[in-house]
């Protein structure tokens, strides 16, 4: 909870959970909808993180603190288009804050920059290359990740086939040469005794889902050692993956990944099992441990599928238990005809590191083809189960999807102890462009 929270009530108004449990414990505007282009960090070093965010065409960085207060604004050289861009918050330089990693400049002059709270640029690397990815961004992509001796390390993904890592001072440690045109979402990195893993997609053209687009999972170690490559066409009938994750998911003491689709793979690529056939479009992996036994619970959510078909798997990829239609939010179709509610990204979220994890998941508002060009406001549902499937709350909000911004529904909500309690919070983008910290209370 905020430590002056005795000052600074709980915004009782944002959510209504009848148990009290859980609480806005701040609202943070930032003016737009940020899609992928969202972090949390601590920018000014006071101990509390605060929400950096990229605009649609990843031209303006805004970073925003817990009260509401911007605390730094600088322009970029970005022409995106689809908010696509991913940025990343770290202590670069050692001053206990940290600072904003962004990429900046169009093809042919793109360099990945680190901003720190006054606005100057203390880390700057430039990098090859003269091509714009299908969004127009010649960095999409970019990620923190720690090393095996615990440094930092930066990870890009640079448009025409390039992915390079950087060390604290932006020097370069590795780089992956002769991929594929484009990237997936993010980069998905994964927590190994040994230092981070890397996983990403390198696909022909990430904006379009023609047969003839070809995409490949990528699995990198920290010192950028190439330990699985796997053609996205082997697995299912599409171009790219959405979300990886990668753990011991049967507890048999080895490494596995599990992507969106519902499909485990060894880390030679062998499948292991695959329920793809159980969802009409997984977006989003969440796992945590199995508490029956040894292996993990992978909860999918989905986004484009509107049949409440996300699901908890378990260790061997047996259906737990699954959302359900009859809980998504009904839009009131007299007045937003065509418009549905659809699930956001799920977490397993261990509140208070006693080993006792819920999912959370919340709603969103989803333009279908054909609707008229609305605002929409509408109550939605905050959801938390427990791993077994158990409704703890189904926590009401009131959201309005403005027109005016650009939607791709696929926003990074994040989990973090954002205000430095010891206690972590859920980040919650919203779609009026405010975005909702929510904590746990005993």
């Amino acid at each position: 909870m905020l430590a002056d929270r005795a000052e600074e009530p709980p915004l009782a108004s944002e959510i209504r959970d009848p148990s009290g449990r859980y609480r806005c414990e701040a609202l943070v505007d930032l003016g737009f909808y940020p899609n992928y282009s969202v972090e949390v960090g601590d920018v000014d070093g006071d101990g509390r993180m605060e929400v950096a965010a990229l605009s649609t065409r990843a031209d303006l960085l805004k970073v925003v603190d817990l009260r509401g207060r911007v605390v730094l604004e600088r322009r970029l050289r970005n022409s995106g288009c689809w908010g696509t861009a991913t940025l990343a918050l770290a202590d670069v330089d050692g001053d206990g804050r940290d600072e904003v990693i962004v990429p900046d400049g169009p093809p042919g002059d793109a360099r990945v920059v680190a901003i720190d709270q006054e606005g100057e640029v203390v880390r700057e690397a430039r990098v090859p290359g003269a091509v714009a990815d299908d969004y127009g961004l010649a960095v999409p992509l970019i990620a923190a990740f720690e090393r095996g001796d615990g440094s930092l390390g930066i990870c890009a993904a640079v448009a025409g086939g390039l992915v390079l890592a950087l060390n604290s001072d932006f020097e370069p440690l590795w780089e992956i040469r002769g991929l594929r045109k484009d990237f997936g979402h993010e980069l998905y990195v994964a927590k190994v005794p040994e230092g981070d893993l890397v996983a990403f997609v390198t696909v022909d053209h990430i904006r379009y889902s023609s047969p003839t687009v070809e995409g490949e999972l990528l699995v990198v170690s920290s010192e950028g050692e190439l330990l699985m490559r796997k053609r996205v066409r082997d697995l299912i009938d599409d171009t790219h993956f959405d979300d990886v994750a990668i753990a011991d998911f049967r507890g048999a003491g080895r490494l596995e990944v599990l992507v969106e689709k519902g499909i485990l793979m060894d880390m030679e690529g062998r499948v292991i099992w695959d329920r793809s056939a159980l969802f009409d479009h997984g977006q989003w992996v969440a796992h945590m441990p199995n508490p029956l036994g040894p292996g993990r619970l992978a909860f999918i959510s989905e986004l484009w599928g509107y049949e409440g078909k996300s699901r908890m798997l378990d260790p061997h990829g047996n259906t737990l238990w699954t959302l359900g239609k009859r809980r998504h939010t009904a839009i009131d179709q007299a007045a937003y005809p065509g418009y549905v509610a659809a699930p956001t990204r799920a977490h397993a979220i261990d509140w208070s590191g006693t080993g006792e994890y819920e999912v959370v998941l919340g709603e969103q508002i989803v333009k279908r083809r054909g609707a008229p060009r609305l605002d929409v406001t509408h109550e939605l549902k905050l959801f938390v189960f427990s791993p077994l499937g158990e409704l703890l709350a189904e926590v009401p909000f009131v959201d309005t999807r403005r027109s005016d911004f650009f939607y791709n529904g696929e926003v990074r909500s994040r989990v973090a102890d954002v205000d430095g309690d010891g206690r972590l919070e859920y980040v919650f983008p919203r779609q009026d462009g405010r975005v909702m910290v929510i904590g746990r209370w005993p």
